[in-house]
């Protein structure tokens, strides 16, 4: 048979002859792999196409012959993207492509399959479906007796899935590759191949500073034959001073009597001269027995920075053989081994540091958000804030998660702004609003969704921002919802929003005496608020009124509102 055949040729073709196995094509290990996974999870065969050459392969018992070389423009974009893309949807009948990669790496390799999605399709129906998919229609019928049905949506879900967790599990693959990688190659380094292999494993199973500079201490003790260990590090906003001996050491994690305290560990890398703050540095008994050595309590050190970028952050410093070679000296072996833990501490810490950062932007970019409704609207001023903390005094009362807690903290902080785009002559008007500038206020949880939705990290706080102003009994917008139909922790922050808007002073109305604010609470609990969360606010009252009197000010006059 031709590589490019058209599977329609003899449709009465058994399955021992299909094209893959008359070519004796074999797929690579992760392609089979997938193709397992596919049909697996389907319940059904998918057959090869491979888009470089026009050629079908591994065709099963079970397929649905159809053209599909007219099809070869979709199925190399389906290469192209990575992503699996339905080729057909003509009623009763659906085809699915899905890429095939070699691990991380993409191929020319799309799996496909036809799915049934409606049953007991009529046969004139069905008839013209195969037609139009280029399929024999009298395969088609037997095909489709007895098939599963499938939900179209639920096909190509199904296998965005399975395509998303086989790329995730290929880069954890590749990963491990590499890391096994540079482990062989250290390996080959050192004499101590099997002590090295241990310490890296342990090394990679830590997640903070302190505790993988725990795991590291120990373990170089258990390779490295020394008295003691120590990671001394510097303030984060330490300058890279010339001079080594004006650094501020602390010394973080030790294993052994340290022979050195923090100020002796300063002086030690004055002594040790500019190189020590980017290099290895290697002393034994020849260096150490001179008069001018400083520090008679190490005989012999290995020192070694570690580093991110071109910072350093500190040092890994080992003291004083213990026996096991003739002249008791530190060699390329243990000089090797502690250097590499100081490279794995340096990347590490980078990027622990590197993540505080962007958490700390994250953390700055919302509080500038926030700032932005209140410069909007000084009546407002410390709203969002009292919100926010209101939201997480009720989330705890009420048992939430601590992830829960985070989430309706940013929501509170955020909830308010869609009020950017609000009219100010609407926003700040000192009388009743018109019925029009209502419903102008009204779009201003749609407007905030808006905005805060081309930022992933704020994906779980959209819903909170898009229904803090929903109702239990539905009255509320912008979406009507009724009871339980509105996420639970945007029912808890309507509650703590409504809470400071009543009691806080407004362009057109003072606030509320509490009296009144409880007796509102009371009323509306079951009708416009949850009542849980309402019984969660009386529990905790207490704290609920300090909250709301935090940060509250005299609002700005508007001519004065820029001059601060």
């Amino acid at each position: 048979m031709p590589q490019t055949a058209n599977p329609l040729a003899n449709p009465d073709q058994s399955p021992e002859a299909s094209l893959g196995q008359a070519q004796g094509w074999c797929a690579p290990a992760a392609v089979e792999s997938f193709l397992r996974r596919l049909e697996e999870a389907f319940d059904q065969s998918f057959f090869v196409y491979d888009t470089a050459t026009d050629t079908v392969h591994r065709t099963g018992p079970d397929d649905l012959l159809f053209d599909i070389h007219s099809r070869l423009a979709v199925c190399d974009h389906v290469t192209h993207s990575g992503r699996p893309e339905v080729l057909e949807d003509f009623a009763p009948l659906l085809i699915l492509a899905a890429p095939l990669h070699d691990g991380a790496a993409p191929t020319d390799l799309v799996a496909v399959s036809t799915f049934l999605t409606s049953s007991d399709p009529a046969h004139e129906q069905l008839e013209a479906a195969a037609q139009a998919v280029g399929a024999a229609p009298v395969q088609a019928a037997k095909w489709a007796a007895g098939r599963e049905v499938w939900n179209p949506r639920g096909v190509i879900e199904l296998a965005k899935s399975l395509c998303v967790s086989a790329a995730q599990q290929a880069a954890a693959s590749e990963r491990k590759q590499q890391m096994a990688e540079v482990s062989s190659h250290l390996l080959s380094t050192f004499e101590e191949l099997n002590m090295l292999h241990r310490l890296t494993e342990r090394l990679s199973i830590a997640s903070s500073e302190a505790e993988l500079g725990s795991q590291a201490i120990q373990w170089l003790a258990d390779v490295v034959p020394v008295e003691s260990v120590v990671i001394a590090n510097l303030p984060d906003d330490a300058p890279q001073s010339t001079d080594p001996a004006a650094l501020p050491l602390t010394i973080e994690q030790a294993f052994g009597p340290a022979p050195l305290d923090a100020a002796q560990l300063g002086e030690l890398v004055g002594f040790l001269g500019p190189q020590a703050a980017h290099s290895c540095v290697v002393l034994n008994q020849d260096a150490t027995a001179h008069d001018d050595w400083p520090l008679t309590e190490v005989r012999e050190l290995i020192s070694v920075p570690i580093r991110s970028g071109d910072k350093t952050l500190g040092w890994v410093m080992a003291f004083n053989h213990t026996g096991g070679r003739r002249d008791n000296s530190f060699g390329s072996v243990e000089a090797s081994l502690v250097s590499s833990v100081a490279a794995i501490l340096g990347v590490h810490a980078g990027n622990c540091r590197l993540y505080a950062e962007q958490k700390e932007f994250f953390s700055a970019m919302v509080r500038a958000l926030s700032s932005a409704i209140d410069a909007k609207d000084p009546y407002t001023s410390g709203h969002s804030e009292r919100v926010a903390e209101l939201s997480v005094c009720l989330a705890d009362e009420l048992g939430c998660t601590e992830a829960d807690r985070q989430t309706i903290y940013l929501a509170g902080l955020l909830h308010d702004i869609g009020k950017i785009g609000i009219e100010d002559q609407v926003l700040r008007k000192v009388g009743r609003l018109t019925a029009a500038e209502y419903e102008h206020i009204k779009t201003h949880p749609e407007l905030g969704h808006k905005i805060l939705a081309g930022i992933k990290q704020l994906d779980h706080v959209l819903p909170l921002v898009l229904h803090h102003h929903e109702a239990w009994d539905g009255s509320g917008y912008p979406g009507g919802l009724v009871g339980e139909e509105c996420p639970r922790l945007a029912r808890v922050l309507a509650v703590a929003d409504s809470i400071d808007a009543m009691g806080s002073d407004r362009p057109y109305r003072p606030g509320m005496p509490d009296s009144k604010l409880d007796a509102i609470l009371r009323d509306g609990a079951g009708r416009q608020w949850e009542s849980d969360v309402v019984d969660a606010v009386f529990r905790v009252r207490e704290k609920v009124r300090a909250i709301c009197q935090t940060g509250r000010k005299e609002p700005l006059a508007p001519d004065q509102e820029w001059l601060v």
